[in-house]
């Protein structure tokens, strides 16, 4: 899949310019045009500001507004096939006061574009990102979104990043531009890093008591049914190399979709729209917070899981060959990890080896050993198969592991270990 991202500022006024991009040569208003004839996306997704719009009545109608205002000038300028995104902005402009949190845009964007490449099953990425256009912190969050969900996709597909941006020049200075390649990479596979932290994807700014009572009783009530410290133990498995808890604590897709949707439907519902002195006034009553970019890569990670076939539900209990199919399929990601594990999996097979295990027992108990307090260095050193919690049984002429049901908040805590 190839897909072409562009976050732009306001299109009046853009001059037409020839743009050169290799062999190819358009004259347009925009960069978009010549990129797009050039790559040949399979989707074009142009990300926009609110602040864009003129007038409204509600915030369904001001994200309305804007983007007929871009799809005017998109068509004016000669596009096709794209699609428009409309992000929450801050600023004031002639056409109104649009107060905020510019992280909402950062956050927003993680979602929606991570959700919008769930969709495509191929295992093959190209992300095209046009920055050109960008504007003070759209360009730089834009960029920085892009690159942190690409690093986390690139876990599970073949990913190539290519970024872009034209000469800088004033179009009254010039009248050619080109367009830079300024970064050509295929992105490092690098697990999220961040737990949850309160449980709290969106904080009131200027709620009053009643709406605050219903955003967390009710409208955001779906996060009581996500178990907050399973869930990052689940983030820290793939971030720590450890296989059988991410089986173990696996979460439910359903669910976590649930909050995702409740955070954004939450949130535009608390924008206030006024006029003022013949002006938009738009106030975001809530913000964002980095628990919902968790919630949202901790559902990245789920789906793909279960998109490439590894998991696709919770297992408390697991066959050593599932643990050998993770390393070999998932885990190759990171050679130190995929080592790592192999010589786990050997040491496990060879202590195991002829003993007859009919029941559960725990690993060092098998070995012999007295059974002590689990230590956090060797869980994380041995890929989670710390011999005090980790349990055994010979079932069928398989190899069968589990954790200790006793030990479960002391594994969920080391899992999360490394995690900000």
């Amino acid at each position: 899949m190839k897909l072409l991202i562009s976050p732009w500022g306001n299109p009046y006024g853009w001059k037409k310019v020839t743009y050169a991009f290799g062999k190819e040569v358009v004259k347009s208003s925009t960069s978009l045009r010549i990129l797009q004839e050039s790559i040949k996306p399979d989707k074009t997704i142009i990300i926009c500001l609110d602040t864009l719009a003129e007038e409204g009545e509600s915030y369904q109608e001001v994200k309305v507004k804007a983007e007929e205002k871009i799809k005017e000038y998109a068509d004016r300028f000669g596009l096709g096939d794209y699609e428009v995104l409309i992000a929450p902005g801050i600023g004031i402009f002639p056409n109104g006061i649009f107060q905020g949190e510019a992280l909402d845009y950062y956050y927003y964007i993680i979602a929606k574009i991570s959700l919008n490449l769930l969709e495509n099953p191929e295992n093959i990425l190209n992300m095209h990102l046009d920055l050109t256009h960008g504007i003070n912190y759209t360009t730089i969050l834009t960029y920085k979104a892009i690159k942190e969900i690409m690093e986390v996709f690139s876990i599970f597909k073949k990913v190539q990043f290519r970024a872009y941006n034209a000469d800088p020049s004033l179009p009254t200075l010039a009248n050619k531009l080109s367009i830079n390649v300024i970064e050509d990479a295929s992105p490092i596979p690098i697990p999220f890093a961040e737990k949850i932290s309160q449980g709290r994807p969106l904080e009131p700014k200027s709620l009053n008591p009643e709406e605050r009572k219903e955003l967390f009783k009710n409208e955001l009530k779906s996060i009581a049914e996500i178990n907050n410290s399973e869930l990052s133990a689940f983030i820290g498995a793939l971030y720590n190399g450890l296989p059988l808890a991410l089986f173990s604590f696996y979460p439910e897709k359903s669910k976590l979709k649930k909050i995702i949707s409740a955070v954004l439907n939450s949130y535009e519902k608390y924008v206030d729209v006024k006029k003022q002195d013949n002006k938009l006034k738009v106030v975001k009553k809530v913000k964002m917070g980095k628990d919902f970019k968790a919630y949202v890569f901790a559902y990245v990670i789920a789906t793909s899981l279960e998109n490439t076939k590894l998991i696709s539900s919770q297992k408390k209990e697991v066959a050593l060959g599932e643990i050998e199919s993770l390393k070999e399929d998932l885990f190759k990601f990171d050679d130190r990890f995929k080592m790592r594990i192999a010589v786990d999996i050997y040491t496990l097979k060879k202590d195991l080896e002829g003993k007859e295990i009919k029941n559960w027992q725990i690993y060092n108990n098998v070995l012999g050993e007295k059974i002590g307090e689990p230590d956090a260095r060797n869980f994380l050193a041995h890929s989670g198969f710390e011999r005090n919690v980790t349990e055994v049984k010979k079932e069928n002429g398989k190899l069968l592991l589990r954790y200790n049901e006793n030990k479960i908040k002391t594994i969920i805590n080391f899992c999360q270990r490394g995690l900000k």
